[in-house]
């Protein structure tokens, strides 16, 4: 492709059509490293319920006589709301041309992987890495003057944040954990260890994730490389493992990037209590081209909705530190 000539907007748009099974997808890349550890929730539109049914009590001693659930169930509904989000690209391809050759020239087929939707998969990818850095600390903002990503969407921090502060997260609820010492290399994995313990045993029959900053999780590897290699039945424990010691493989530690700087913040639950919520994963990887009215500009859209939820904050299923994540305002 000559780079330095007007760009045929309908041949870029036949080529995308043409190679829709090239197009990366904004979830799978750099913001996958998040995503992964929530589960999805597709064909959110706007807004969806959420919560856990509790049934209340029916066993008693027998009397002969039907007496019926003795306390009725109940449902705590939490809502997971989506909100749109914007993709838009609008350069000089020549701009690109030095990235696209090296890559094509790595490995690709220039003729079965032609400029333009190199150049879509590349809008991609950046919007990926923006969405990454800001997906656990968003926070929604209805000005419309504010037009960050990061005043979007509700993140998971945000939506923590905001149980502790109308107090549904809270040391009488039992979903709070209190003492935990300043985490260091030296005690990291004791004091981990002791917050996974504070977990009711009925949680711990499942295999649960505890959300660490990737920076405690070089802490932790410090820490573990000082305690020596642990020869256990399932092989050595080595720096760099994936769960946390003493907990029979029932704790894997989850270390997020993208988490606020110097962070301590701690969160335990399961995979399937904490949701994000989008509607179409078309949208994911579409940002049209068109025509903008200046053949030697490149210019693409797209939209998605994006929105998080942890189905319930009972202390069955959640339990977090007292540590400030330092959430932006």
């Amino acid at each position: 492709m000559d780079l330095t000539t007007p760009i045929d907007i309908t041949a870029v748009i036949e080529a995308v059509r043409e190679h829709q099974d090239l197009l990366v997808t904004l979830d799978a890349e750099q913001a996958g490293d998040i995503l992964q550890h929530f589960t999805p929730m597709p064909g959110v539109k706007d807004s969806i319920t959420l919560g856990r049914t509790t049934l209340g009590r029916i066993s008693h001693k027998y009397t002969g006589k039907f007496l019926g659930q003795l306390a009725s169930g109940k449902i705590v509904p939490r809502t997971l709301k989506v909100y749109p989000c914007v993709m838009e690209m609008s350069d000089e391809p020549e701009r690109y041309r030095r990235a696209y050759i090296t890559e094509v020239k790595g490995g690709l087929d220039p003729n079965g992987h032609p400029f333009e939707v190199w150049l879509n998969n590349y809008g991609i990818k950046v919007a990926s890495k923006e969405l990454h850095d800001v997906i656990l600390t968003a926070k929604y903002d209805s000005d419309t003057s504010k037009t960050a990503l990061s005043d979007s969407f509700d993140g998971p921090l945000t939506i923590i944040q905001q149980g502790i502060t109308d107090k549904e997260i809270s040391v009488a609820n039992g979903n709070l954990y209190r003492g935990m010492a300043v985490l260091t290399p030296a005690n990291i994995g004791t004091e981990l260890l002791k917050m996974y313990r504070a977990i009711p045993d009925t949680m711990k029959k499942y295999e649960v994730q505890m959300h660490i900053s990737n920076d405690l999780g070089e802490m932790y590897d410090d820490w573990l490389d000082a305690q020596g290699t642990l020869v256990t039945g399932s092989g050595a424990e080595t720096a760099g493992q994936q769960w946390l010691r003493n907990t029979q493989k029932k704790c894997k530690l989850i270390r997020l990037t993208g988490m606020p700087a110097n962070s301590q913040f701690v969160w335990i639950t399961v995979k399937e209590n904490q949701f994000y919520g989008y509607d179409q994963e078309s949208d994911m990887n579409r940002i049209i081209p068109f025509n903008s009215g200046n053949p030697y500009l490149y210019t693409a859209a797209g939209k998605y909705v994006l929105g998080f939820q942890f189905a319930t904050f009972d202390k069955s299923m959640f339990l977090c530190n007292d540590k400030g994540m330092t959430v932006p305002d």
